[in-house]
């Protein structure tokens, strides 16, 4: 085996193939990283011509701590050759590593069943031996549960939807029914789906820190979208989806409801046998008013059409990625999440892709969990619950190491 320095071309042709292949590792990311100060490096091993393994370093100079490489999503190899494992633990950009290369988050063990646990982590069998076995060379970041303490730069924990070979019909029946009403009662709420360019990319980032102040996570500035757009736009490897209410349209079907309710008690007589469908549909035409006077009052404060949601989605090798979501809270009894999501599972099985991935969720699937929503969001799609094994540190200089991650906790704070 021969450990070799990659030409761009060649990483991305293997990085297509792997089975281990994600978005963050291909050099379109190493291109979006660089406008935070990220240098790209493409190393692999090679026996004889051919390619067995491969990775995307990116690497960065931080005043006073020196240089530190990362491994976005791990190492691509096949984890179950235990040798080879072996032979890349020994790679020599290892060893010259300044900080904290991270490495190894790509390795999965899939729960079919949300409520299955395994908190005895001595024992998890999708965990390669080889790499615990390495301990004294790396540090573990641990298998945390709740998506608010971790210390990984990605979750830890996923939500994939198997989409090969299935039909959009097919996946619809077998959605929760909580989720099927709420894809169904979004068609009629008159959402229109928007495909995003640069001209309007702003109303995504409004939409993100609005749900960043309600979520409590940290946002991006605008610029940060509109650079990541911009380099994976050019070959077709990002949508940006905007759900758009038509308030006005959504009052005219509503007044027409409100008719339809009126020509119904008009034709039912005033006899003992019909008084309690008289009662429901005088309770009905209250609603619908009620439902009228509110759009009224939106109109009024937001104008006809109002964008209401929307997501990013990253189209790479077998998967799309669900990599952002942001709704306005207020505008969330549409249900326009739901058929954004179906919208877009629609696209990757008429396009030929294999998976749908929700990405990140919370460990914790306890219903006092403060991230139980999203979790059980992702979960109605009939998405399996995807976890990985997690980060690793090779600690070079322990004391810089301590002094920044302590830094980091501060600055998250």
């Amino acid at each position: 085996m021969q450990f070799i320095t990659l030409k761009e071309k060649e990483f991305l042709e293997f990085s297509k193939t792997s089975i281990q292949t994600s978005f963050f590792q291909n050099p379109y990311w190493g291109k979006i990283k660089k406008s935070n100060g990220w240098n790209s490096h493409y190393v692999g091993l090679v026996e004889g011509k051919k390619i067995v393994a491969a990775t995307l370093l990116l690497s960065k100079n931080i005043s006073f701590f020196g240089k530190m490489f990362y491994a976005p999503r791990g190492f691509l190899l096949d984890y179950s050759d235990y040798q080879l494992l072996e032979d890349v633990l020994q790679i020599p950009v290892l060893s010259c590593c300044a900080l904290s290369p991270r490495s190894f988050g790509q390795i999965r063990r899939i729960i079919r069943d949300a409520n299955e646990r395994h908190f005895n982590y001595d024992c998890l069998d999708f965990c390669p031996k080889q790499l615990f076995k390495e301990t004294v060379r790396f540090k573990h970041n641990g298998f945390y549960i709740d998506q608010d303490k971790k210390s990984d730069l990605e979750p830890r924990w996923i939500s994939i939807l198997d989409i090969k070979d299935k039909t959009i019909d097919g996946l619809f029946k077998n959605m929760r029914s909580g989720t099927r009403w709420g894809i169904n009662n979004s068609k009629k709420n008159c959402l229109t789906i928007i495909e995003a360019d640069e001209t309007n990319l702003y109303e995504f980032k409004n939409l993100m820190k609005h749900t960043a102040e309600r979520r409590d996570f940290i946002d991006r500035p605008l610029s940060y979208y509109e650079n990541m757009y911009r380099v994976l736009k050019k070959d077709n490897l990002v949508k940006v989806l905007l759900a758009e209410i038509n308030f006005k349209k959504l009052k005219d079907k509503t007044e027409e409801d409100l008719k339809k309710n009126k020509e119904k008690l008009e034709k039912l007589s005033d006899i003992p046998r019909n008084k309690g469908q008289i009662k429901e549909l005088s309770a009905e035409q209250e609603n619908i008013k009620n439902k009228i006077r509110l759009l009224e009052d939106t109109i009024k404060e937001y104008g006809d059409k109002k964008i209401i949601a929307g997501g990013w989605y990253m189209l790479y090798g077998r998967e799309i990625v669900y990599l952002f979501g942001a709704s306005y809270k207020k505008f969330m009894k549409y249900n326009s999440q739901y058929l954004l999501q179906y919208e877009m599972i629609d696209y990757a099985i008429k396009n030929g892709y294999e998976a749908f991935n929700f990405y990140g969720i919370d460990g914790n699937f306890s219903k006092k969990s403060k991230n139980y929503g999203l979790f059980d969001f992702k979960r109605g799609f009939n998405a399996c619950v995807h976890e990985l094994i997690g980060e690793f540190d090779l600690v070079i200089s322990p004391g810089k190491y301590n002094l920044y991650k302590n830094c980091f906790k501060c600055y998250k704070k």
